[in-house]
């Protein structure tokens, strides 16, 4: 596969004093789109057909895939993916596999590797093409740009530049790859949402994914395209009103909603191939294509498109052995690193979202319970969101690699005092969204609340009490957190009024502090208390 550069186009530079709003409006506008477009030429080169012809071109794609082992029972595992991914490839070898967002993070195996085990999946896979996801950021923007220097694929983003109007390191905004004698031209859109529930950093600026699109589409077919597919990372709400807003575009394929989906608008398509590997989405675009030699010769006409899901069946589907091998020799690796037995734990531990993003979980009392402790806090909160698996893990023995598996993302263990309106603040935000499941949910120790998710958010906190004593809303308390908290993450934006006493650099990794405090018990039984009372359902 050659790449060629298109005819550069100066960007603009902006002082970086300039307000954030007039440079968002700019980027909305498609000033960010007007970055060097590399041009990704790949495939045999079709004959002149005497005639127009119809075609179909294919697009694997899967999202949301965290490890490179399965992680259940029937589906999944990357050495079957690469087994299926082959097959199609075989069936038609200019078939492109694009990846809509989240990779690096999160998973037990991220913790350790910081993503550079799933950087070595898609290398292997051969995989053609990838957009950004929120949690390609959890890391932080270094880490994240030093997984792009390690890809073989290209990374497409096009809402999202630096501050000085630069992309980010090793991306583009757009591409264009010729399959089967088409243009299909690729662009790329992260959730803005990202600023809260990653670390992007401040040197990030995000623009509104609808303006973006309007923007791609006209740059793309300004350069030929004749198929326009976007990848985007976003609610299934906002790709469909992309769609309808759009219609150049004629297929979304995407990321961030973690179930199977595929929704039509107007005669196209968005698809979504759930999460973890356990699908591979083999979308179909059928075009009629004219004869290019013919005088007067009409434009690509889609005619039809399509997606199915392609179950990888560890029953059915016989593993890559190259791929195998990479994901057990990663697993060897977690395995010394963390298989050793910490403690015992006498009830089932609950990490399954339904439990830690929407009540008291015994399991985020476990944990708060620990950050609490480790910096001699009044009171701790952290979100649920932070405590991964969604998975039950049976009552007996805890290991180091289950601790991790619940707290993969690196996150520090702060201090910060607040006021007590502060505090409410916080639990205000917690709950606002907890009919969404949102994982700024939180869990607590060291005081106790009661909230009636029915009322308006911003108003649901009924009463709150601290060891027992009312919330004074004056007095100044204590608080332990997470790092991501502490910055304003997952909307808590009262943590940043506080005076921090233990900041990130002086804070211990979140997991190890748990660790620390689950080995030390030697026994655990955690359980409801009140610390959450949900009234008014």
């Amino acid at each position: 596969m050659g790449i060629n550069s298109l005819p550069g186009i100066r960007r603009q530079h902006h002082a970086s004093g300039q307000s954030q709003g007039n440079w968002l409006v700019r980027l909305a506008a498609g000033v960010l789109l007007t970055a060097m477009v590399l041009s990704l030429w790949g495939g045999a080169q079709a004959a002149p057909a005497a005639a127009s012809q119809q075609v179909t071109l294919t697009i694997l794609h899967f999202n949301d895939a965290y490890d490179l082992s399965p992680v259940d029972k029937e589906l999944g595992g990357w050495d079957r993916l690469a087994t299926l991914v082959a097959q199609y490839r075989q069936q038609d070898p200019e078939a492109v596999l694009v990846f809509p967002g989240d990779l690096i993070s999160p998973s037990t195996m991220s913790s350790l590797f910081h993503g550079s085990h799933m950087i070595q999946g898609m290398n292997l896979l051969k995989a053609d093409i990838a957009t950004f996801g929120n949690h390609e950021f959890d890391f932080g923007p270094d880490v994240l740009a030093q997984r792009i220097g390690e890809s073989k694929f290209t990374w497409v983003i096009t809402n999202l530049v630096r501050q000085d109007g630069s992309p980010f390191p090793g991306t583009q905004a757009l591409a264009l790859r010729e399959i089967h004698g088409v243009k299909v031209g690729f662009f790329g859109l992260l959730t803005p949402d990202t600023r809260v529930i990653s670390n992007p950093g401040p040197d990030v600026v995000f623009a509104d994914p609808l303006a973006s699109a309007r923007s791609a589409v006209a740059l793309l077919k300004a350069y030929g395209a004749e198929v326009v597919v976007g990848l985007t990372h976003l609610p299934i709400a906002e790709d469909k009103q992309i769609l309808a807003e759009v219609p150049e575009i004629d297929l979304i394929l995407g990321g961030h909603d973690h179930d199977p989906m595929s929704e039509e608008v107007g005669g196209r398509l968005v698809a979504k191939a759930g999460s973890d590997a356990r699908y591979l989405g083999v979308a179909t675009i059928t075009v009629e294509k004219p004869d290019r030699a013919a005088e007067g010769a009409s434009a690509v006409k889609v005619v039809a498109i399509a997606d199915k899901l392609v179950p990888v069946s560890i029953a059915d589907v016989q593993p890559d052995p190259g791929m195998q091998a990479l994901a057990q020799s990663f697993e060897k690796q977690m395995d010394q690193a963390l298989g050793n037995v910490i403690a015992q734990s006498t009830v089932e531990l609950d990490a399954r979202n339904a439990m830690v993003r929407q009540q008291e979980a015994p399991l985020g009392n476990l944990i708060a319970d620990a950050i609490r402790q480790a910096v001699a806090a009044d009171v701790a909160i952290t979100n649920g969101g932070g405590i991964r698996t969604n998975a039950v893990l049976p009552a007996g023995p805890i290991t180091r690699r289950n601790v991790l598996a619940w707290l993969p993302f690196g996150n520090r263990v702060v201090k910060v005092e607040l006021t007590g309106d502060a505090i409410r603040q916080a639990l205000e935000n917690g709950v606002s969204q907890r009919e969404t499941g949102a994982g700024r949910f939180p869990q607590v120790s060291g005081l106790q609340f009661a909230f009636d998710p029915s009322k308006p958010a911003g108003q649901r906190v009924l009463w709150v009490k601290v060891n027992g004593a009312p919330l004074d809303p004056a007095k100044t308390y204590t608080v332990a957190t997470n790092d991501f908290m502490l910055g304003g993450g997952d909307g808590y934006e009262a943590f940043k009024s506080g005076r921090v006493l233990i900041d990130a650099s002086a804070g211990q990794l979140m997991d190890a502090v748990v660790a620390a405090y689950i080995q030390a018990q030697g026994t655990v039984s955690p359980k409801v208390e009140g610390r959450i009372v949900i009234q008014g359902q």
